[in-house]
């Protein structure tokens, strides 16, 4: 089911602005692990308050991310993009003057509600910009939003925070969301977007919440955002704290192996549309995402290896996000049920993303700073992550 089967010509110059509207809001999930340590020092809190300065990014998400989908068409797709950059600069604005750490949580749930707006809103403009045929690949390509904005921030954050600072960091990134904002909504207006639905909002919700595949999805989108995103956010630590790193080089390396995440989403893609079942490539990425991370945190193999791991851990990660944004259009009853969908599995990612820095950063805390213990709860994502897929509906999606 699709909001956009009668396209016979995809606007290919739709898709990539979309996506680049998701880069743009993913760069404030990148722009932060270069520079927490810096921001630690300096507005002076530990690594457990850390890793709740990344989770608060998430924490509206948790809750709101389905009722906003599932409003996203009552309100106006193009509405609800441009608050959600809004959101973002005054976010971007707000920590840039930050002198201490609440001002700077509240900095993070600004910009938490502006990509939660715009994470819901732009996968209905790929689909509407989508012919059929193309719409696997295109959902894959929107899969890349987010390790793509987090690798160009954390690429550019070491010279960023050299010559500006992490507060002038946070001021560029503000000012650059206002030119992509405006060229994203002249590109909708282009769009013929599918018509409001006719039914209350809240019995969307209702029926989204209580669909079996949808439950499955975002389930799984929660536990890979657990292990993905918290192995990106806290790498940079990692490196510096148990392999001796300079922060600089763990930037770098980071930046790579985030980034190595996005061949890996179109190979899935890619694959979807060779006929590949998304019950096959979550088992696959899940399965080496859990192999790969004994590899990354048990002290057996060397750095240059343990580094290797992390390249592999990314990329064959990468597998799962297409496989579940092209089960959201396909496991809902009517394309009218699509914002709501794709809101429960920004949902299930938020969640993901909330519980797993700062568990970690628990975990290791709890054993004197021995990161061998972020295994713990790693290991168990992946595992529960696997025994999910194996639930996914096989009538829909194989």
């Amino acid at each position: 089911m699709t909001v956009s089967g009668e396209r016979r010509v995809t606007a290919w110059g739709a898709v990539t602005l979309a996506v680049l509207g998701g880069v743009m809001a993913a760069v404030h999930v990148g722009k932060l692990p270069p520079a927490l340590p810096v921001m630690r020092d300096e507005l002076g809190f530990g690594l457990v308050a850390g890793g709740f300065v990344i989770s608060l990014f998430n924490l509206l998400g948790m809750f709101l991310a389905l009722i906003v989908g599932a409003l996203a068409g009552g309100l106006g797709r193009e509405r609800l993009v441009l608050a959600g950059f809004v959101c973002l600069v005054a976010g971007g604005v707000t920590g840039a003057l930050a002198q201490d750490l609440p001002v700077l949580m509240l900095s993070r749930l600004l910009e938490g509600v502006g990509f939660v707006a715009i994470g819901v809103s732009l996968p209905a403009v790929v689909l509407a910009a989508s012919a059929r045929r193309d719409q696997d690949f295109a959902l894959g390509m929107w899969s890349v939003y987010t390790p793509l904005g987090m690798a160009l921030a954390m690429l550019a954050a070491p010279l960023a925070l050299s010559g500006l600072g992490w507060r002038g960091l946070w001021l560029a990134v503000a000012l650059l969301c206002l030119p992509v904002a405006l060229a994203i909504w002249w590109q909708m207006r282009a769009v013929a977007m599918p018509s409001p639905p006719r039914r209350a909002a809240l019995g969307l919700v209702r029926e989204a919440a209580s669909t079996a595949g949808l439950q499955h999805v975002a389930l799984v989108f929660a536990l890979y955002a657990f292990q993905w995103v918290t192995l990106m956010v806290w790498l940079p630590t990692f490196q510096t704290e148990s392999l001796g790193a300079s922060l600089e080089r763990a930037a770098l390396v980071t930046a790579i192996v985030v980034l190595v995440n996005v061949p890996g989403c179109l190979l899935g893609g890619w694959l979807m549309r060779r006929g590949a079942s998304a019950r096959a490539l979550v088992l696959t990425g899940s399965t080496a995402m859990g192999v790969t991370a004994i590899a990354i945190f048990l002290p057996i193999l060397p750095d240059a290896a343990r580094l290797a791991a992390c390249l592999v851990f990314s990329f064959l990660g990468g597998l799962v996000p297409p496989s579940l944004f092209n089960c959201v259009p396909r496991v809902v009853s009517g394309p009218q049920l699509v914002g709501a969908g794709n809101g429960m599995l920004m949902q299930g990612s938020a969640m993901g993303q909330f519980a797993g820095a700062p568990l970690v950063a628990w975990a290791v805390s709890l054993a004197g700073g021995d990161w061998r213990f972020a295994l713990v709860p790693m290991l168990a994502a992946a595992l529960a992550a696997s025994v999910v897929a194996l639930a996914l509906p096989r009538r829909h999606i194989g």
